[in-house]
């Protein structure tokens, strides 16, 4: 069921439209468990796929129906899955996952399953979703909200305005984006270079901020992949006074020693990896490229790799943050995990200012207190969807999950 409205507060300030994707599994017990997907290319086709293949499977054996999707399996392949042409028209792939690759819309659509089956095995066992990952440390997982930028970047009342009302708002932490933060001073958008004057409005636009917020709060930022190492390196010199938490994906990621160049010539820890699945961010720790693990519960494989990753870096005594992509739904399910996580630091949510992507499902308590995810003994998710809010904000040609 697709989800379209309007967003508020976009990347880089300003108001957008924005989608959001909530998948239903249900079973022939008459359970359901809820998940979400991001709007992205392909995911939709992804969950076709997924629907065709894996109906008449246990709802139990979520690991194994994720790892089925991402990497298929050896001749001559479980008895029960589907040979030749499916149902719904697409070919099954069994020896590989169908795009033969791991990551992308395989392991998007993966994801929202995954979620789904927590969900859907929480409530068959009556229990919280954060107990399937072995119980919980904490009763709340911290929220970090991403503002981007103010809509006029050169107003510095604005900046200062932004940091006094996320701080009054009961939050402790908040990211901004550096690739938006001085957009006017952008004179080539293909070289990946960023300008001294691009760089002294960064620093005085950061600069404000941190004022307003105050020494103790947290402050991150995000460079999108966007940049080559001198010029990051030669920024980081200058924000490095700001004492912030991380500094996220600041080049190209599909190069782990470009990161580990750029790691090695700073004190600001370095934060990567939104869109990876757990090996590649065992490439990454490998290299010495990072200091902070970044998954999605959207982009990574779900809830169970998500823990996983997490348990990774934990071995390797390093901290974890969760990218949040995702609506309430999703925010949901990586506070469980969240909490579960030893070496959680917080998870991101982006839509602070749209008030119905945070409240197409429904529960027991609000979905933010005190800046925090706050769970209960709920079983599963412990959500419902909020049919009002979805009928209103039901995409064009869509049927309501009722």
């Amino acid at each position: 069921m697709r989800l379209w409205g309007p967003r508020n507060h976009g990347v880089g300030g300003g108001t957008s439209n924005i989608a959001k994707v909530v998948i239903r599994v249900d079973t022939d017990a008459g359970l359901y468990g809820l998940g979400e997907v991001d709007d992205f290319m392909g995911v939709r086709q992804a969950i076709a796929y997924m629907r065709d293949y894996f109906v008449g499977r246990d709802a139990f054996a979520a690991n194994a129906i994720v790892s089925e999707m991402l990497y298929g399996t050896q001749a001559p392949n479980p008895a029960d899955a589907p040979k030749g042409v499916m149902p719904g028209g697409m070919i099954s792939i069994r020896m590989c996952s169908p795009t033969a690759t791991p990551w992308g819309p395989v392991v998007w659509a993966a994801s929202g399953v995954d979620i789904a089956l927590c969900d859907l095995i929480g409530k068959a066992l009556k229990t919280p979703a954060y107990n399937l990952l072995g119980g919980r440390f904490r009763s709340s997982a911290k929220v970090y909200l991403d503002r981007s930028s103010p809509d006029d970047v050169t107003d510095l009342g604005a900046w200062r305005a932004m940091a006094r009302e996320t701080v009054a708002s009961g939050f402790t932490q908040m990211k901004f984006d550096i690739d938006f933060m001085a957009p006017e001073c952008v004179r080539d958008v293909w070289n990946r270079s960023l300008s001294l004057q691009q760089m002294n409005r960064i620093v005085e636009r950061l600069t404000a901020v941190r004022e307003s917020a105050g020494p103790d709060f947290e402050i991150c930022v995000d460079c999108h992949m966007q940049y080559n190492v001198p010029d990051v390196v030669r920024l980081l010199e200058r924000i490095e006074p700001l004492n912030l938490l991380w500094l996220e994906d600041p080049v190209p990621i599909t190069n782990p020693d470009s990161c580990a160049q750029v790691r090695a010539k700073t004190s600001v820890p370095i934060c990567i990896g939104e869109m990876f699945i757990a090996e590649q961010f065992r490439l990454f720790v490998e290299h010495r490229a990072c200091d902070i693990l970044h998954p999605d519960v959207l982009f990574c494989g779900g809830m169970h790799e998500l823990r996983r990753i997490a348990d990774y870096a934990e071995l390797n005594h390093l901290p974890v943050a969760f990218h949040g992509n995702g609506g309430a739904l999703a925010t949901i399910a990586a506070a469980h995990v969240g909490v579960a996580s030893r070496n959680f630091l917080g998870l991101e949510y982006h839509f602070i200012e749209t008030p119905w992507i945070g409240s197409y499902v429904r529960r027991d308590v609000p979905l933010f207190r005190d800046g925090q995810v706050v769970l209960t003994d709920a079983p599963g998710l412990g959500v419902e969807l909020d049919l009002e809010v979805c009928r209103q904000h039901l995409a064009p040609g869509e049927a309501l999950l009722a």
